[in-house]
């Protein structure tokens, strides 16, 4: 007989080619504990977990070193936002890590610069001024404090009174 001649309903087709979904293991992380040369068809299965497992930990080790990568890269930038007198979550609120690293994965110092400047006009962050801070650097008191006060002269020695 040949398939001409007898076709089968397609819904009996679908059934045959296909398992049912509770008998194929999606994910069987244990590996047999005999793992010999052979080839037989019986232990390609114990390979086959075997390499669902070295392809599970290969996943885990990228993610890992992905996140790795990204802390590194946060930190560079957030000792760029130090140097520039800018919190890090106000630059983060600009723009994202992925807009501030160059293809190859380095932190793009142009984009950072360019991302700060953007930050400090949106969000109204003022230039840091340079030099030692005094806010009361040349202020002369219209009324100069006398030097010797009643106070310090009651108290003082005899023989440093003015009155004398």
């Amino acid at each position: 007989m040949s398939e001409h001649e007898n076709p089968q309903p397609a819904e009996e087709l679908e059934t045959l080619e296909t398992p049912p979904p509770a008998e194929t293991p999606e994910t069987d992380d244990t590996a047999d504990a005999d793992d010999t040369a052979d080839t037989t068809p019986a232990s390609s299965g114990g390979e086959a977990a075997k390499y669902r497992v070295q392809r599970n930990e290969a996943r885990a080790a990228l993610a890992e070193a992905r996140t790795q990568i990204e802390n590194l890269q946060r930190a560079a930038i957030e000792q760029l936002c130090a140097a520039a007198g800018v919190q890090p979550r106000a630059l983060f609120t600009i723009a994202e890590i992925g807009d501030l690293v160059t293809e190859a994965g380095t932190v793009d110092h142009e984009a950072v610069a360019h991302a700060i400047d953007r930050a400090r006009i949106e969000l109204g962050i003022e230039i840091p001024r340079k030099g030692a801070l005094a806010p009361r650097a040349g202020y002369q008191p219209a009324n100069p404090a006398p030097t010797k006060t009643p106070w310090a002269e009651a108290f003082a020695p005899r023989n440093r009174r003015a009155d004398r």
